[in-house]
């Protein structure tokens, strides 16, 4: 990518926003009816590539519990809580998930003992593999990812670095996400979800494993799901839908039809445009 320069002494690259893209259209089109939103990590397939937080589930996508809404009065985890509603997920036959921040999640391993979700998210706003910390021993996300059987999704991260160094960690999947624009660290989606596709690449020619990518996006219509896709996400982390979310599903759906693409997988092939 060319390099725009900012003085004598530094250059940089330019990013791209989701708004600042749209999809190209290809040369076919396809039938809403025949198109499949359906999206499958680890052994665990969904109906809609989406993910959830808290108490906002939507239908067909992996809903996630925040361990941090479950807390006493002195701040420590109410584990019998949790592993009540993660119980209550695999009585119901959905996928038991739970979200917590890298600083606690040894914590409530330990407090859960054998009681084990099915998918661990490990997130915060920015996790690394390697954090450095003179006054508390850190979290060895390698260490702790060989350790347990839960396929565990790591992240926040925004750079191609950033994300290749967590997925060699053994992670299932890493979250795409930047929101720290008040501290001057941000990069625009659109490019950090590309930068991320691109160390999946080459994650996959390394191993061959495939890491998954979840971008948390702020979904206002389908379209900013699909350009998150085409981009290079797997999923969606929805942040949070405005309006119903079965519009943003109708409209993902049509968006896939009417660039003629079959499957989420497919559609990340499509071209995009420089809007603005």
């Amino acid at each position: 990518m060319t390099a725009i320069e900012i003085g004598r002494g530094k250059s940089a690259r330019r990013g791209y926003e989701l708004d600042d893209v749209a999809i190209i259209p290809s040369r076919r089109t396809r039938d809403a009816d025949d198109v499949s939103t359906s999206w499958t990590i680890d052994a665990f397939e969904f109906a809609v590539p989406l993910v959830t937080l808290g108490d906002s589930p939507i239908d067909g996508a992996l809903s996630v519990l925040e361990a941090e809404s479950f807390v006493d009065a002195d701040g420590s985890f109410d584990i019998a809580a949790i592993t009540e509603a993660l119980s209550d997920a695999d009585d119901a036959g959905a996928v038991s998930a739970i979200a917590v921040r890298p600083q606690r999640t040894q914590e409530l391993l330990d407090g859960l003992g054998l009681v084990q979700p099915d998918l661990l998210f490990i997130r915060g706003r920015v996790v690394s593999a390697e954090h450095v910390s003179r006054n508390r021993e850190a979290l060895n996300l390698k260490k702790l990812v060989r350790s347990i059987e839960v396929p565990v999704i790591a992240g926040g991260c925004s750079s191609y670095k950033a994300a290749l160094h967590l997925m060699r960690t053994g992670a299932a999947a890493v979250i795409v996400q930047s929101d720290l624009a008040s501290q001057g660290v941000h990069v625009p989606l659109a490019t950090a979800i590309a930068d991320v596709r691109a160390a999946r690449s080459r994650h996959l020619d390394e191993t061959g494993v495939y890491c998954q990518i979840i971008a948390a996006v702020p979904v206002r219509n389908g379209g900013d799901v699909a350009k998150a896709i085409v981009c290079g996400a797997d999923a969606v982390l929805v942040e949070p839908v405005e309006g119903d979310a079965a519009d943003v599903i109708g409209d993902l759906r049509r968006t896939m039809a009417t660039c003629g693409f079959e499957s989420p997988k497919e559609f990340q092939s499509a071209e995009l445009v420089v809007t603005k």
